[in-house]
């Protein structure tokens, strides 16, 4: 298959475009212009997903992959603007490609969007992605994510997600502090399985849902931290301080209740150890660590 994918310089694009060109398919990565190719080198055209040129991009394409956006809840609280313009404007200009060159857009969402009303900034603007997919012509389908992690995030180039940072803070032996209630669970899913349930969720023309990927596995962060410490064969305390956290934070998610795509996911056991060598061995942590 012919694939266009966007955002290919973060952590969830990174990875989709790898895997995808490894496994044979013909992918066209796109970045906006001047996007810091955080994770590992990768051949990409660079053009604003907002931008109208964007969409010749999508001729010949059986779909999109849009990962462009604003992706974690502090920057939307930030920027509550910029995210509706890049988590909905930028869905709704690809869109309009995919109308002309007869491709289907499939837009990560986030189990947050579902919940109403939208607990912040960031569910409120994916919400709003999800509603231009819904209404517009050209055929898309939702995929809401719980907890993605994995090979391609990095804490330390800004990448934000539990275990990424508590990866990164095992593997320097400094302490993991868990702010809020520390029991709050997250269903975590391998970014490498999430490629595969996309991957067949084209293959099988699966446009026009709203499907969840998701284990169905609710973890503690507690749990998840003490995981991530012995993967790493370090001694950083996992500490919990507790207080207040902005809104949505101090929340449990997990799968929100729409069908779920079966596919089979590793659980955490094996899936956080394969995370922790990838993130040993980039260059982002050489001289950082110590483990």
């Amino acid at each position: 298959m012919k694939l266009l994918v966007t955002g290919a310089t973060g952590f969830l694009g990174w990875r989709s475009a790898t895997l995808l060109r490894e496994r044979g398919h013909e992918v066209v990565a796109l970045t906006r212009p001047g996007a810091r190719k955080h994770v590992g080198p990768i051949d990409a055209v660079e053009v604003d997903a907002g931008d109208p040129a964007a969409r010749e991009l999508v001729r010949g394409c059986a779909a999109v992959l849009h990962f462009a956006g604003v992706p974690d809840p502090a920057s939307a609280a930030a920027d509550p603007a910029r995210a509706v313009r890049e988590n909905a404007g930028t869905a709704l200009n690809l869109l309009e490609g995919c109308a002309q060159h007869g491709a289907g857009l499939v837009y990560p969402s986030s189990v947050r969007a579902g919940v109403q009303p939208p607990p912040d900034e960031y569910a409120l603007s994916k919400h709003l992605g999800e509603e231009v997919c819904r209404l517009h012509r050209a055929r898309a389908t939702v995929v809401r994510f719980t907890s993605v992690f994995g090979p391609g995030q990095l804490a330390w180039e800004g990448a934000t997600g539990a275990i990424a940072s508590f990866a990164a803070r095992a593997l320097e032996r400094a302490p993991i502090v868990i702010q809020g209630d520390p029991d709050r669970t997250r269903d975590f899913t391998y970014v490498d399985d999430v490629v595969d349930a996309l991957e067949r969720i084209v293959a099988a023309n699966r446009w026009d849902e709203t499907l969840t990927i998701a284990t169905g596995v609710s973890t503690p962060l507690r749990r998840a931290a003490a995981l991530v410490v012995a993967a790493a064969g370090s001694d950083s305390p996992v500490e919990t301080p507790g207080g207040n956290l902005p809104a949505g934070e101090n929340e449990s998610y997990r799968a929100d209740g729409k069908p779920s795509l079966p596919f089979p996911t590793r659980p955490l056991e094996e899936a956080i150890p394969a995370y922790v060598d990838w993130l040993r061995c980039h260059p982002a942590a050489q001289g950082r660590t110590r483990a």
